[in-house]
């Protein structure tokens, strides 16, 4: 089963295509994220499931149903929307913006204050909006839209303007919310923040989906070299005079920075990890924004040959 659903969507604002045959779907428990340059499409793909437009071909469905149509009221009931910019009636303070919501969802007094907490809003329910920061509204937007436990959770640019901080709050939220058993679904281009809190990824390009694969598939599709750095007791030509066979090394003093091809990780690892002059090792992965970069990168390079 699935609660967000795409099936050969096609749309376009006037003469300019915007989605191109578009085919994907989130089940219940997946924290997923869309990603995509400006214009890719994303969006666009939100407000479909929204039902604010219609697309030229395809189907959409959410929690089973068309969004648009008799089902309309059930399917709002089981859904949270958070839009990249909130506002809220600035003299209300957080805990009557709660209640109000609340009362339209039938959800109870304790919720409103369990989800003030999971979002750490809680401390400033009694302060008007009007006085909150951005990051405090949009904690805010998302903890009203978690009231009532929604069956889907629909966001547009989550962690755009926040701060670090702000930023790992709301993505941790949101993870709670799909372990839950619920269906969590984003728009980002903060690639390097979301890794830790997502479990799949829709990569737009040009109107497409480009990938439609969990994190670990993702991170594995172009097999980038991995950089290893490496602290010593001291210099020990012997080792890096070994370790050069698994790729270019430097190394100054205590550390040292190998570059090894991803086919060679593991052997590189167990050999670094068994010398006894090593004190320490961390793994440093391409970035999930490098290899965003790359996989366009090949995209157009597989175009420009056709």
């Amino acid at each position: 089963m699935t609660n967000i659903k795409y099936q050969n969507i096609d749309f376009s604002y006037g003469k300019y295509p915007i989605l191109k045959g578009v085919n994907f779907s989130v089940a219940p428990g997946q924290c997923c994220a869309l990603i995509g340059h400006n214009g890719a499409g994303k969006t666009t793909l939100i407000k479909l499931l929204l039902g604010m437009i219609k697309p030229d071909a395809g189907t959409v469905t959410l929690c089973q149903f068309n969004p648009i149509g008799k089902n309309e009221k059930l399917i709002k009931s089981q859904i949270g929307f958070v839009p990249e910019s909130i506002h809220f009636h600035p003299h209300y303070t957080g805990l009557e913006l709660m209640q109000y919501v609340a009362k339209l969802k039938k959800a109870t007094a304790e919720d409103v204050q369990d989800k003030l907490k999971l979002t750490n809003i809680q401390f400033a329910q009694h302060k008007k909006i009007g006085e909150y920061s951005k990051g405090m509204k949009q904690r805010l937007g998302l903890a009203q839209a978690m009231l009532g436990e929604p069956k889907v959770l629909i966001l547009d640019e989550p962690a755009s303007g926040l701060d670090p901080d702000s930023r790992q709050i709301l993505y941790r939220s949101l993870q709670a919310h799909a372990k839950a058993g619920n269906t969590v679904m984003f728009s980002s281009h903060a690639l390097n923040d979301i890794e830790s809190y997502i479990d799949h990824i829709i990569l737009l390009n040009e109107g497409g989906v480009l990938m439609d694969c969990s994190i670990q598939e993702y991170r594995q599709s172009l097999k980038l070299p991995v950089t290893i750095e490496i602290q010593t007791t001291g210099l020990d030509s012997d080792f890096y005079q070994q370790l050069q066979k698994f790729g270019k090394v430097e190394h100054k003093n205590n550390i040292a920075y190998a570059q090894v091809e991803y086919g060679h990780k593991l052997a590189a690892l167990a050999f670094i990890s068994a010398a006894d002059c090593v004190t320490d090792l961390r793994l440093l992965d391409a970035s999930l924004e490098t290899i965003y970069h790359e996989l366009l990168k090949k995209e157009n390079n597989n175009e420009a040959k056709v």
